[in-house]
């Protein structure tokens, strides 16, 4: 069973760029982009993998305690169960990923990033 994984190259320039501005954690940014990516309906493609120059995350870091329920939510999402194999690192690097996107897209677009983080968050 693996327990680390690299992210993309985007998503650990997005997440250093929150660092330095925002004092914010990639352990804290890769639960709020995986709940951004659910949230946004997206869907796991195996033939749209993302490359693996990024940080070199451990699972514990990316879930936490909360691991059981992020995969809930993510089986949820797509309609069908993964076995552990297929969850960690493949599907939840791709919600991990795109959720970044997805994260850096509403620090452009918002005025005041933290009352719309907190926003987004009822929604979640």
């Amino acid at each position: 069973m693996a327990f680390r994984t690299k992210t993309s190259g985007r998503t650990m320039k997005i997440f250093n760029d929150f660092e330095i501005r925002d004092h914010l954690q990639p352990y804290a940014l890769a639960k709020i982009s995986i709940a951004l990516a659910i949230k946004s309906g997206f869907k796991f493609d195996e033939s749209n993998k993302t490359d693996m120059l990024g940080l070199d995350l451990n699972r514990q870091t990316i879930t936490g305690e909360y691991d059981l329920l992020f995969k809930a939510l993510i089986e949820m999402n797509e309609g069908k169960n993964f076995s552990d194999e297929e969850y960690f690192p493949d599907v939840l690097k791709s919600y991990l990923d795109e959720g970044a996107v997805l994260l850096e897209q509403e620090y452009k677009y918002s005025q005041e990033f933290y009352t719309h983080l907190v926003e987004l968050e009822k929604g979640i």
